[in-house]
């Protein structure tokens, strides 16, 4: 739910949307009607409850959304449309502080938390908390409060404590999930061999908790995506059926093709434009950058539309066929290029990215961006500012 989004782009009318829906709770959602209780007790519930959604699939703790009840009195899992939405919060971030610093202090390994306080309108100082729970690439992990030890996770709609054959299985599980997704994608990308090879760029994601038929093919909405996806030329091409899944020509001269897998890789090959100047052909490294930050931008939206959550492995492999020079803009003046480093011809495959989600495009992509820079000489990418930001605007 809202994997794709932002939590402070959450809105009363998402929240509400739900429970008008009667989204009842289940392995990655839970409602509390209540904050946590500011004592040992309600300090562990709130520990424990974050802790079981890691060690599980990752999930979303509302709090300010009561349960309707059965005729016992008991919680059924389903929100109630007839009680009052949020809670009177003074001071939300306060809270959310609070509830970040016993994460911190409590749970190992770290567990980085995604949090919000969502207004509700017309009402001073009423708010839904909302707390994303990432599907850990961590896990098992464990929360050590007041001296012991607890390692929960979550079954349907419950809390429990894992034993020990639990505990081994996640920690094997979880290291040959990364395993195989990180040997697929980059399998992936090292078997492609485009024709008349020039300069090519190969980039590819995939799902960590990857698995056969993941992805729809026949989905209306994965297949407008797919027809949808561009590098910053926005058009709509025809989308085909392959062995692996779908495929789509980006560019007219075909020298760009996406193709999403049934089992939820993306794999894009551009191949890539050299300039000529004063004579001598060569590359602009900042290409690479456009093209890798639109690539992870598209692959959200298809993500979206089949569905699917993070975590994600991302990498590229950059082939050149022939000793390449670097090309690089001169400031302030309109169409000056400047030699920048050269790199021999090979394929050049780089480190393997591991992201929660794909939402913050920036600071996931600038590691491999600086990295494709510095091959040429250069400390850094250019297209980011100083604050990490992306600062081209083509």
């Amino acid at each position: 739910m809202w994997e794709d989004r932002r939590l402070r782009d959450i809105t009363e009318a998402d929240v509400r949307q739900i429970v008008a829906a009667q989204l009842e709770e289940h392995l990655q959602l839970e409602y509390k009607s209540a904050l946590y209780t500011d004592n040992e007790r309600g300090h562990k519930e709130f520990l424990q409850d974050i802790c079981m959604f890691a060690n599980s699939g990752g999930g979303i703790l509302l709090i300010g959304i009561s349960e309707r009840r059965d005729e016992g009195g008991q919680p059924t899992g389903l929100p109630d449309p007839d009680a009052q939405l949020g809670l009177d919060i003074p001071n939300a971030e306060a809270v959310l502080q609070a509830y970040d610093a016993r994460v911190v202090a409590s749970i190992e390994e770290r567990l980085p938390l995604e949090s919000y306080p969502i207004p509700v309108a017309n009402a001073d100082n009423r708010y839904v908390i909302a707390i994303r729970v990432p599907n850990s690439m961590s896990k098992p992990h464990r929360v050590y409060y007041q001296g012991r030890t607890y390692i929960p996770s979550r079954r349907e709609r419950q809390r429990y404590e894992m034993d020990v054959r639990e505990i081994k299985e996640t920690v094997m599980r979880t290291a040959s999930r990364l395993e195989e997704a990180e040997a697929k994608l980059s399998d992936a990308l090292g078997t492609v061999e485009p024709p008349e090879l020039v300069c090519s760029l190969m980039v590819g994601v995939i799902p960590v908790f990857w698995r056969n038929f993941m992805i729809d093919v026949q989905n209306e909405q994965v297949t407008r995506s797919v027809s949808q996806f561009h590098l910053g030329h926005r058009n709509v091409r025809e989308v085909k059926y392959n062995f692996n899944g779908l495929e789509r020509k980006i560019v007219a001269n075909d020298d760009s093709v996406v193709q999403v897998h049934r089992d939820g890789m993306i794999v894009l090959h551009r191949r890539l434009g050299l300039n000529q100047v004063d004579g001598t052909e060569g590359l602009a490294p900042t290409g690479i950058d456009i093209v890798l930050r639109a690539f992870v931008q598209r692959s959200a939206e298809v993500y979206r539309a089949a569905a699917i959550n993070g975590p994600f492995l991302l990498t590229m492999l950059l082939k050149v066929a022939n000793e390449t020079v670097s090309f690089y803009p001169m400031g302030g003046m309109p169409q000056a290029v400047e030699h920048g480093g050269t790199i021999p011809a090979g394929s050049y495959l780089f480190p393997v990215m591991q992201t929660e989600s794909l939402i913050d495009v920036d600071k996931m992509i600038r590691p491999l961006c600086d990295q494709a820079h510095q091959m040429f000489g250069r400390d850094s990418s250019p297209c980011f500012n100083a604050d990490g930001a992306w600062n081209r605007r083509d």
